[in-house]
C-alpha cells in the first residue's frame, strides 16, 4: 500500500495555514495518502476549512480528514492514527504537525530513506530535522542515535514490533522521577533507542522548521532553530556523507 503522511492538528490555524502552504509545494505528494487528524476545539471549523482549501488548491483527493470525537491529546492523537494507518496496511508513515513547515523535497527524502534502509533493522526512524548550521550539501544524510519528533517517519514492522508497543500514552515513563523527561518522544529518545541499540537517518540540511512558539508543551524559549533550512530544494541524490 502507498506510503502515508499523518498531519495532526488542534487549535492553531495561524500556524496550520503556512504549514499547509508548504505541503502544497512538496514534490511527489500525490504518491502519498494524507490523513489529517483534527482535535476538537473552538477553531475546528477553521482548521477543517484550511484543509479543504488545501485539497482544492492541490487537487490531492487522497486526503482524509478525521475529526476526533473527543480530544485525544499530544500523546494519544499521534499514536491512535499512526497505529490505524499501519494496521490499514501502509508500509511507511511520516508524522507531521500543524506547526512544522517543510521543504519541498521532504517526501523525496523520505522516499529515498524508506527504500534504502528498509532492510536495516537498526534504523528505526527517518528524520527531516537537522540543527546544524549550513555547510554540508543538501543531499547529505547522517546516522544518529537520537530520536527527533519534528517530522519523522517509520516502517510498519518497526511500528508494530517495537515503537507502537513501547509508546508512552500516559506519561508513565520517565527518567529519575515521575514527570521528568516523560512522554513518547523522551521515551523513544532516551530509553527505547538506547535499550535496543537503535538509530535514525537524518539529513545534514534540515527539511523542517518549527514555527510553533506556543503549544501544549511549547514556548518561544523551547524552539530549536534550523539554520540550514531552505524551503525550496532542487532534486537531490541522497547518500550518507
Amino acid at each position: 500500500m502507498r506510503p502515508a503522511v499523518l498531519l495532526t492538528a488542534f487549535d492553531r490555524p495561524r500556524y496550520l495555514a503556512p504549514v499547509l502552504d508548504a505541503w502544497a509545494d512538496v514534490r511527489g505528494l500525490h504518491a502519498w495518502h494524507l490523513r489529517v487528524a483534527v482535535e476538537p476545539s473552538g477553531a475546528r471549523d477553521e482548521v477543517v476549512g484550511l484543509v479543504r482549501s488545501f485539497v482544492r488548491q492541490t487537487g490531492h483527493l487522497d486526503t482524509e480528514v478525521v475529526l476526533n470525537p473527543v480530544r485525544l491529546g499530544v500523546l494519544e492523537n499521534p499514536y491512535a492514527h499512526l497505529d490505524a494507518l499501519f494496521r490499514a496496511g501502509h508500509d511507511f508513515v511520516v508524522r507531521a504537525e500543524d506547526d512544522l513547515v517543510v521543504a519541498d523535497d521532504v517526501l523525496e527524502l523520505f522516499a529515498h530513506v524508506q527504500g534504502a534502509y528498509a532492510g536495516d533493522a537498526s534504523v528505526a526512524t527517518a528524520h527531516a530535522f537537522c540543527a546544524d548550521p549550513p555547510g554540508a550539501g543538501p543531499g547529505g544524510l547522517a546516522r544518529t542515535d537520537a530520536f527527533c519528533p519534528w517530522v519523522w517517519g517509520t516502517w510498519r514492522d518497526r511500528w508494530l514490533d517495537l515503537l507502537g508497543p513501547t509508546w508512552d500514552r500516559d506519561y508513565s515513563t520517565y527518567n529519575g522521577s515521575p514527570g521528568f523527561e516523560t512522554g513518547w518522544d523522551w521515551n523513544l529518545n532516551t530509553r527505547v533507542f538506547p535499550a535496543h541499540g537503535l538509530g535514525a537517518v537524518a539529513p545534514r540540511v534540515s527539511r523542517v522548521r518549527n514555527i510553533g512558539e506556543v503549544g501544549e508543551h511549547g514556548t518561544p524559549d523551547d524552539l530549536v532553530p534550523a539554520p540550514s533550512f531552505v524551503a525550496h530544494q532542487p532534486p537531490q541524490r541522497y547518500r550518507e556523507r
